[in-house]
């Protein structure tokens, strides 16, 4: 089994008559127009990155991380598109910025579908559920997909749900092409899959499972029961992991968790064998921007040695695990800093606890109001409270629209509500459900 780039490069969207082209943008260019354009990219200037509901501007949070990654992205999206053309296998109408565009547009929303305070919030609506199913599904209800769904939530899949569908009113409109949704997707197996429980990572709901087998299917990334990985998506991943990794320590010294010296020395073991041409008078942003211009030029090569494999859909293992033992070294070294300074900061744990409760308060209040909805079918028979919950999230024409919907779909809407909220705006519906406000 060998991918082809021709399909690989689909410009299709989902349930869409494709169009004819368009002289001023390609495909490409216009799913990165949608991300930066749409409102749920914007709210992640306000969702925690790795340091919750910091005040200093200079602390990257899900947005500056995005733009950062993308930016890493383009390089690897053109050097693929020149890549390609010089083994003459670059179709016709693609060129490398097409690429490009592409893997950015893909990048700007590989953490779009993350709820409010990052990890530590995805974490929690998974344990609170865990541990309250019987208050947020009604009695009896049976649909196995659906309960993987939310009590193994994933912030992947709730991006994948964003980015495929025309149908979620204004939560977005991105409906990318088939070629960036793949581009997005680094765990191509659903909830219910035994590899999302053993590793607590997905790309596809059960909502999404249909579109994901469409999608994956035109590109010729179906193997029997299984999907295979888009190349780009290693690439995608690729810039993602260069970005967080190298950026956690910038801001690390600006929260003074670590020492500069302490940066320092990260930062000359990830610049490998240039480090020489360096000295005590670099400063970290100069430091910053030649290990990325490093780590861009190790992760590429690995992309290249494994070429062959990545094309045969067999590759398993992220370009990282090909990196050279040496640099393998210095990135768990990174972790290491990472784990034990930064991510154990005590305003973050503070947060990282108190989320339980906020996201606890939403979960309960919507699950119940919800089913309360998809019980009577009837907006005005809804109890007082319950109303008023819905009213928070959705407007009466919406409501009165899809009253009749079933509890299961209410469900999917709840967790794009809830997933699309800043943490300032989770912390306030929390409050205001709590009778604080």
């Amino acid at each position: 089994m060998i991918l082809d780039w021709q399909k690989l490069l689909s410009t299709s969207r989902y349930e869409t008559k494709p169009k004819g082209p368009v002289k001023s943008r390609s495909p490409f260019e216009t799913d990165y127009d949608r991300a930066i354009y749409s409102s749920s990219f914007r709210r992640l200037g306000k969702k925690t990155q790795v340091h919750p509901m910091e005040q200093n501007a200079h602390i990257h949070n899900r947005l500056t991380h995005s733009l950062e990654v993308a930016s890493v992205a383009r390089s690897f999206g053109r050097r693929l598109g020149q890549f390609l053309e010089e083994r003459g296998e670059l179709p016709d109408h693609i060129n490398e910025y097409d690429i490009a565009f592409s893997l950015m547009a893909a990048s700007l929303a590989h953490d779009i579908g993350n709820p409010p305070f990052g990890h530590a919030g995805e974490y929690a609506i998974r344990e609170w559920l865990e541990s309250h199913s019987d208050e947020f599904f009604p009695p009896n209800f049976d649909d196995p997909g659906l309960r993987a769904d939310v009590l193994i939530f994933e912030g992947n899949a709730q991006g994948f749900r964003i980015a495929s569908r025309k149908d979620l009113g204004e939560l977005a409109y991105l409906h990318f092409t088939y070629c960036s949704l793949g581009t997005m997707v680094k765990y191509p197996w659903t909830s219910t899959a035994p590899r999302a429980k053993n590793q607590g990572k997905y790309n596809f709901f059960s909502s999404e499972e249909e579109i994901a087998k469409v999608v994956f299917g035109e590109m010729g990334l179906v193997k029997g029961d299984e999907f295979i990985r888009h190349p780009m998506s290693f690439l995608s991943e690729a810039a993602d992991d260069i970005c967080y990794r190298v950026i956690d320590i910038e801001d690390a010294v600006e929260m003074n968790e670590i020492s500069p010296r302490e940066a320092r020395e990260l930062y000359f073991g990830l610049l490998g064998d240039q480090k020489k041409e360096y000295h005590d008078k670099a400063n970290l942003p100069q430091l910053r921007a030649e290990v990325i211009g490093r780590l861009i030029e190790v992760f590429w090569e690995v992309f290249v040695t494994n070429y062959d494999e990545i094309m045969s859909g067999t590759r398993v293992d992220d370009l990282k695990a090909g990196l050279s033992p040496q640099d393998l070294a210095c990135m768990a070294s990174v972790k290491t800093a990472n784990t034990t300074k930064i991510f154990t900061a005590e305003k973050k744990i503070r947060v990282e606890i108190g989320s339980y409760q906020v996201m606890g308060r939403i979960l309960k209040a919507f699950g119940k109001a919800t089913h309360a909805l998809s019980e009577h079918q009837d907006l005005k028979s809804v109890p007082f409270i319950a109303q008023r919950c819905l009213s928070l999230a959705w407007s009466q024409e919406y409501l009165a629209a899809n009253a009749a919907q079933p509890f299961s779909w209410w469900v999917h809407q709840t967790l794009d509500f809830i997933s699309g909220m800043t943490d300032d705006r989770a912390i306030e519906i929390s409050n205001s459900i709590n009778g604080f406000n």
